[in-house]
C-alpha cells in the first residue's frame, strides 16, 4: 500500500472515507500473498488521519467480514473477502441489491404516515413508547415481479423536512436522512425472522396468505452509534437469495 498514491482524507468524514478506501483496497488486492493490511500506525500516516479513526474503520470492516483482527498483529484479509462485494449494498439500498441479483428494479406503492411507536419499536430506537415515527412503506419489484415489501421507521427528531418527495423517502431514503442530519449510517443490527404473509403483505407481494417469507428486522446506526431507523423487510424467497458470512473471534 505504501507505493500507492493515497489521497488525504477530509476530517469531517474521515471514518467513512477510510472505510471506503480500505474496502476498495481489499477488493482490488490481487497480488499473491496479499493477506494483511499495514499496521494501524502506517495506515494512519498514509491516510493522514488518527489511529483512533483507523481503528473505527477497521472495526466496521471486521463486522462486515472483510478482515479479522487479533491483539498485537496486523489485520488479516479474509480469504473470501472479494466474494462479499456488493452482495448487500453497504448503504442499505435495496434497489442496488436487487439489481446486483440480476433484475431490473421498480419501486412503487410508496406511502407514508405518522404513527406512535410501540414498545418493540421504542426499544430498538432507544426512544420512549408513544413518540412519533415516520412510517414509510414501499414495494420493490424485480423484472416487474414483486420481490420485497419494506417498512422504514424513523423518529420525528431525525426528519427535519416538512415535505418530501416519493423519490426521497422511496429509493433514496437513507441518503435523505443522512443529508438532513449531517451524519452517515455506519452499521446495522439485523435479525432474520421466519415469517408468513398476512393479508396486507400477501396483497402487496401477489402471494397467497400464509406463504412463507424471509423477514429481516434491521436497526440502522450512525457513525456515533445512535439508532436512527428501524426497518422491516419481507423477501419473496424464490427471487432474492442471501449469502451470509460469520467472523469467529478467538480469545
Amino acid at each position: 500500500m505504501s507505493k500507492r498514491i493515497i489521497p488525504k482524507v477530509q476530517k469531517q468524514t474521515a471514518v467513512k472515507q477510510a472505510i471506503e478506501y480500505l474496502r476498495k483496497f481489499i477488493l482490488e488486492s490481487n497480488e499473491p500473498g496479499q493477506s494483511k493490511l499495514p499496521s494501524e500506525a502506517q495506515l494512519a500516516a498514509e491516510l493522514g488521519i488518527s489511529r483512533l479513526t483507523v481503528r473505527e474503520a477497521l472495526t466496521v470492516l471486521e463486522n462486515e467480514g472483510f478482515i479479522t483482527r487479533s491483539q498485537g498483529s496486523s489485520s488479516t484479509i479474509t480469504t473470501f473477502a472479494r466474494k462479499l462485494t456488493e452482495k448487500i449494498d453497504h448503504a442499505g439500498e435495496l434497489k442496488k441489491f436487487i439489481k446486483d441479483c440480476g433484475y431490473e428494479v421498480l419501486v412503487d406503492k410508496v406511502s407514508y404516515s405518522w404513527e406512535k411507536s410501540n414498545q418493540e419499536q421504542a426499544e430498538a430506537l432507544k426512544i420512549e413508547p408513544g413518540e412519533d415515527l415516520l412510517i414509510v412503506k414501499k414495494r420493490f419489484c424485480a423484472d416487474t415481479n414483486p420481490a420485497v415489501y419494506c417498512i422504514n421507521r424513523i423518529p420525528r427528531v431525525f426528519v427535519n423536512e416538512k415535505t418530501f418527495t416519493d423519490e426521497e423517502i422511496g429509493e433514496n431514503i437513507f441518503s435523505f436522512v443522512e443529508e438532513n442530519n449531517n451524519f452517515y449510517f455506519s452499521h446495522d443490527l439485523m435479525e432474520l425472522v421466519p415469517s408468513v404473509a398476512n393479508g396486507q403483505i400477501a396483497q402487496m407481494l401477489n402471494l397467497e396468505v400464509n406463504t412463507p417469507l424471509l423477514r429481516i428486522d434491521i436497526t440502522k446506526y450512525t457513525d456515533k452509534g445512535i439508532p436512527v431507523m428501524y426497518n422491516t423487510e419481507y423477501y419473496v424467497h424464490d427471487l432474492i437469495k442471501f449469502t451470509a458470512s460469520r467472523t469467529i473471534t478467538h480469545h
